[in-house]
């Protein structure tokens, strides 16, 4: 996943929106959660680097070892272990005083494996050890917001080349079974708005309702103690929430 085009815009489009506001979320987390943590889904290290920055201990998994490589370039001052590998089945031999699953990492598990991921994240927790959690609740598709099996401009930047960057997507949306699946359509258009690169990738993103995900972490052995609404920390999620984030710890076995 994250390859080709794709890998390489990832950050620019990131970039262009700011410092992410995910970011003081983590750090109250992982502030709780002292020690070495897991980032599953570490990508290119742009939500690795600047908690590297402020101390705190990171390693990184992913799988796909061209973002891994953009990662252990990115970061490379602070020489982070990082781990290619599926997050189903991942052992590195370590246990963690946190897990983290930010930027929405979560919701390429489809509903059925998700027991799976959270024994095999159990097993690699300190006892009491944190997992942290963001997911998304696309309500624009849902509700019709946006047109189904159309192509519309999702994001465009300037390069420092003075070409631009563009993202053109599209989605097809399966309510019953809470899917979506995303066609995008990578390109580099030059000054005379010719397109020198492309590339297109597919993306199957499950979402969950929040008291549905509570149920299954429950099962599996965590308590989720707070679950906030749209990067508010003062904001418990409710009804319009687009964006919930879950802070559980580990139960003792």
């Amino acid at each position: 996943m994250y390859d080709s085009l794709e890998a390489k815009l990832h950050d620019v489009f990131w970039d262009a929106e700011g410092r992410s506001a995910e970011l003081p979320l983590l750090e109250k987390f992982l502030e709780n959660h002292l020690g070495t943590a897991m980032e599953l889904g570490c990508g290119s290290g742009r939500l690795m680097l600047p908690l590297l920055e402020n101390g705190f201990l990171l390693e990184g998994l992913d799988n796909s070892q061209e973002m891994l490589g953009m990662c252990a370039e990115k970061c490379a001052a602070h020489e982070p272990l990082l781990h290619h590998a599926d997050m189903l089945d991942f052992s590195t031999g370590s246990t963690y005083s946190a897990i983290t699953l930010p930027a929405f990492t979560l919701q390429f598990t489809p509903p059925e494996k998700l027991p799976e991921l959270f024994s095999n994240i159990h097993q690699h927790l300190h006892p009491e050890g944190g997992l942290y959690i963001t997911l998304f609740i696309p309500w624009a598709e849902i509700i019709g917001e946006l047109e189904e099996n159309t192509w519309f401009l999702d994001q465009e930047t300037p390069l420092p080349d003075g070409n631009i960057a563009r993202c053109q997507t599209r989605f097809q949306i399966e309510r019953l079974f809470q899917r979506l699946i995303r066609e995008h359509r990578y390109e580099i258009v030059d000054k005379g708005d010719s397109v020198t690169k492309t590339s297109e990738s597919t993306h199957r993103l499950n979402w969950y309702w929040p008291n549905e995900l509570s149920r299954i972490l429950e099962s599996t052995g965590f308590t989720v103690a707070q679950r906030i609404g749209d990067f508010d920390d003062a904001s418990p999620c409710d009804e319009n929430s687009q964006i919930i984030t879950f802070f559980c710890s580990r139960d003792e076995d």
